[in-house]
């Protein structure tokens, strides 16, 4: 079972397919319109094929840039969520540099040890920055992994609270980050009543690459893509 630490390294390994596929117009919306078009109404079906005549690709006029607007909305979500746990975190646990006490001069020999020292840790690469170009997705969830796994660094180690916001993060970064690459399975209730007599509840699953399936809550009958029978 993975960890929320193996959900970060998903979020460092797999961020630059995600940035890739924003820069890549959507073939696919979610939830898939499949059958269900059969059961909206007259003006529904008016207004879908409306939409559907102005994003087509050969559609008249001029087009939007090929790029996926819900993906980099996932990023932004993602990146932002990361970012500020780890300054959040950082704030609790990371040890302030030591300082040195000036006045003293580089000829006094333990100045310029304690000095050398201080410098060296407060650049200790280890250490979460509140500033600078390596704010981003990858390098937050990496610092964060480490962080829970208690890798040794000018740190404390983490309360069970700690962990658990930490944790939190980490597990929906990497299933927004899954759904976006279509690796997430997904769930959704349909606006529109079972067409058989039961008139129940339908709802729509897929999105991880599998075909999407309708099916009915109240009586089990389903519908996929490739047939509108029962199942």
């Amino acid at each position: 079972m993975a960890t929320p630490a193996d959900d970060l390294d998903t979020i460092t390994e797999r961020w630059p397919t995600l940035r890739a596929s924003a820069g890549q117009r959507p073939v696919t919306s979610w939830p898939p319109a499949m059958g269900i078009t059969r059961l909206m109404s007259e003006e529904e079906r008016q207004e879908h094929a409306a939409e559907r005549a102005d994003t087509a690709p050969d559609a008249p006029g001029p087009r939007p840039a090929p790029v996926d607007v819900d993906v980099l909305d996932v990023m932004t979500t993602i990146e932002t969520g990361l970012i500020t746990t780890a300054d959040w975190l950082a704030e609790r646990v990371q040890r302030p540099a030591v300082t040195a006490a000036t006045g003293r001069g580089w000829s006094d020999d333990v100045h310029r040890q304690v000095a050398l020292i201080a410098a060296r840790d407060a650049a200790d690469p280890r250490r979460w920055r509140y500033t600078g170009q390596q704010r981003d997705a990858p390098t937050a969830a990496e610092w964060l992994a480490l962080r829970l796994r208690s890798v040794p660094g000018p740190f404390r180690a983490l309360d069970d609270g700690e962990r658990e916001a930490v944790a939190r993060v980490a597990t929906m970064g990497a299933t927004l980050l899954r759904r976006a690459l279509g690796e997430q399975r997904r769930r959704e209730a349909v606006p529109h009543p079972c067409p058989v007599p039961c008139g129940g509840q339908l709802v729509v699953e897929g999105g991880d690459g599998a075909p999407p399936v309708v099916r009915c809550e109240d009586c089990g009958r389903t519908w996929t893509e490739r047939s509108a029978g029962a199942a």
